[in-house]
């Protein structure tokens, strides 16, 4: 019984903490970022991230949990397939219980994730009303499939993370909005990785080990990670004050 009520308090808080989008150290990358933690917590699942859609139509990496998450991500969009990109172009779910049984579908996918570590591969759309933002990517390092009830939970973290990531900045939501939301997104992404990359350097850390410094810091200070990170690029910012013990 404990263990039961544990799980439901879990998925209790999980939910909780997707919906949080009043909080000030709170963004789009946060959310998604606890989107794909939840994941991995609460499943069977090894290993999570997220792939929006950019302005041009191509998924890009947004959030991981791992870094072979993020090169398996990559593959995907250069190769353009893989259980991301079906499941965003599809609406629909796509599972790969044992991924070496998918070789013909994912020629170029499928050995490249599977000599990253991996055996299961399984992606959920992540959709608000009739648009389609981007994909939920789920890992695990032997064939895993996903039981049904878990299915039914991640479709639903899935659900409320979108609806966050899209509402997250208070003001009503028009379809064009979208669009320009999602990129918003990506553009963090992509001066978060520009000072992770600082921070690894300056440190001679792992980035995994700087993403993670990086948030931390950000938690202490109540701000969100995507400003620290704008400052450290824009150089208002030290990486020694953001590297230095708290």
């Amino acid at each position: 019984m404990t263990t039961h009520m544990n799980r439901e308090q879990a998925i209790t808080e999980a939910f909780v903490s997707l919906t949080d989008i009043v909080a000030d150290d709170v963004d789009p990358l946060t959310l998604l970022r606890r989107l794909a933690d939840h994941c991995v917590r609460l499943t069977s699942m090894d290993a999570a991230g997220v792939m929006l859609v950019s302005a041009r139509g191509r998924l890009q990496s947004a959030v991981v949990t791992e870094e072979r998450v993020e090169i398996t991500e990559m593959f995907q969009a250069q190769a353009d397939e893989g259980p991301c990109i079906d499941a965003y172009a599809t609406g629909e779910p796509v599972h790969a219980d044992d991924l070496t049984s998918h070789e013909d579908r994912w020629p170029t996918f499928t050995p490249l994730a599977v000599a990253a570590g991996y055996g299961a591969a399984h992606s959920y759309p992540l959709q608000l009303r009739d648009q389609t933002i981007g994909a939920l990517n789920l890992l695990a390092r032997t064939p895993t499939p996903i039981p049904p009830q878990d299915g039914r939970l991640l479709e639903a973290l899935a659900d409320t993370a979108t609806t966050s990531v899209l509402t997250w900045s208070r003001e009503p939501l028009r379809p064009y909005d979208i669009v320009t939301r999602t990129q918003a997104a990506l553009s963090s992404k992509a001066v978060l990785d520009i000072a992770v990359g600082m921070l690894a350097a300056t440190a001679e850390i792992t980035p995994a080990a700087a993403g993670e410094r990086l948030r931390a810091y950000a938690a202490t200070h109540h701000q969100r990670p995507a400003d620290i990170a704008d400052a450290l690029v824009r150089r208002s910012l030290t990486p020694q004050a953001v590297l230095a013990p708290a």
